[in-house]
């Protein structure tokens, strides 16, 4: 099956679980290629003119204004081979699809990581072109996607159960297929020293390990960059790194594995979607703080310990520091966490299988 990927993002979790499940699909004789997004702004006149665009088409109910905004972000050259997955780098990946869809001419479309309007317009170009289109649900905001249009999605599938649930409730049959995660890239053998938070945007509460470092001087605290922190926020990041001697702000890494080599605990308050660090922390026998919303309690299960939404920063840091002084408890969550890591539902093959099975018999 000749099948393309397109995401709207370029770091983080979300496409690195896309190419490994597209690097597994070619083992298994299928013909891949990822359209890969990016994370950075898009400008003040793209966002202009696909503000207006949007404001046309919501008034009037058409989509001509949609043309002026085509040609950012489009382009840029052939795909280059990534262990057998062509792999495409657009600014806009939804202004390039019409191209692609002529060039690689994929018998099926699955798009995750889009904003709304991006899915809208990915939409419309695969009705033109007869494509089947998918959505491969892994945040929480695409729970929006499933309503973007009168015309129904051809399949969906997600990546949580509580995604799943959403889209069951919307009227799709949904599949359940977590998110391929190559553990073998975060394998190591941790010293337990520090407490890690991945990712401190503020919505992920990095406040947590900055209490955590006040009241507990003894502890080391890691605040670790997913991608680059934007400018103000580095800021005010700084400033708290800059009061605490053991908290320290670490620049993005290229090897997971550096992120658990010396971690002890996994502080995960996300506010939604069902993170990979989760897993990768728990293979290695790293417990996980998390907050306890319905996608990371799936991830987390009996390998961590869940916290309700609406705790303070001091709450948080007393539940850590607890834990952190309790070696019994902590013995035993470790077991849990590795344990929880190793069940059938997450095995590659397994994954990969289901994968198969729900984009069975869709594909033109």
């Amino acid at each position: 099956m000749r099948i393309l990927f397109i995401s709207g993002v370029d770091v983080g979790g979300a496409p690195r679980s896309t190419l490994e499940l597209a690097y597994q699909l070619v083992r298994r004789g299928h013909e891949i290629g990822v359209v890969l997004g990016s994370a950075e702004s898009p400008g003040r006149l793209v966002s202009m003119l696909t503000a207006a665009a949007i404001k046309f088409r919501q008034r009037t109910g058409r989509t001509w204004l949609r043309a002026m905004v085509r040609p950012f972000g489009a382009g840029g050259g052939h795909g280059a081979a990534d262990e057998g997955v062509t792999v495409w780098h657009r600014r806009h990946p939804e202004n390039d699809l019409r191209g692609l869809l002529r060039e690689f001419r994929p018998g099926i479309v699955i798009a995750n990581s889009l904003s709304r309007e991006a899915m809208r317009w990915v939409l419309e170009d695969c009705l033109r072109h007869r494509t089947p289109l998918g959505l491969y649900m892994r945040e929480e905001h695409s729970i929006t996607h499933l309503t973007v249009s009168a015309l129904p999605l051809d399949f969906v599938i997600a990546n949580s159960e509580h995604l799943a649930q959403e889209a069951r409730s919307a009227g799709y049959s949904c599949t359940m297929v977590p998110s391929i995660v190559d553990l073998g890239t975060s394998e190591v053998s941790s010293t337990r020293r520090e407490v890690v938070l991945v990712n401190p945007v503020a919505e992920n509460r990095p406040d947590v390990l900055v209490e955590l470092a006040r009241s507990r001087p003894d502890i080391p605290c890691v605040l670790q960059e997913s991608w680059d922190l934007p400018s103000e926020w580095r800021h005010v990041v700084q400033a708290w790194v800059d009061s605490s001697p053991n908290l320290e702000l670490r620049p993005p890494t290229t090897d997971p594995a550096d992120i658990y080599r010396h971690a002890r605990l996994l502080v995960a308050p996300y506010p939604s979607g069902r993170p990979r660090v989760v897993l990768e922390a728990q293979h290695n026998g790293i417990p996980v703080v998390a907050l306890a919303q319905p996608a990371s309690s799936e991830a987390v299960g009996p390998g961590g310990v869940l916290l309700a939404a609406g705790l303070s920063a001091a709450q948080w840091s007393a539940t850590i520091a607890s834990l952190w002084d309790d070696p019994a408890e902590y013995a035993r969550l470790s077991e849990a966490a590795y344990r929880h890591a190793r069940r059938d539902e997450i095995a590659v093959d397994n994954i990969v299988a289901a994968f198969e099975a729900a984009i069975e018999g869709v594909a033109a």
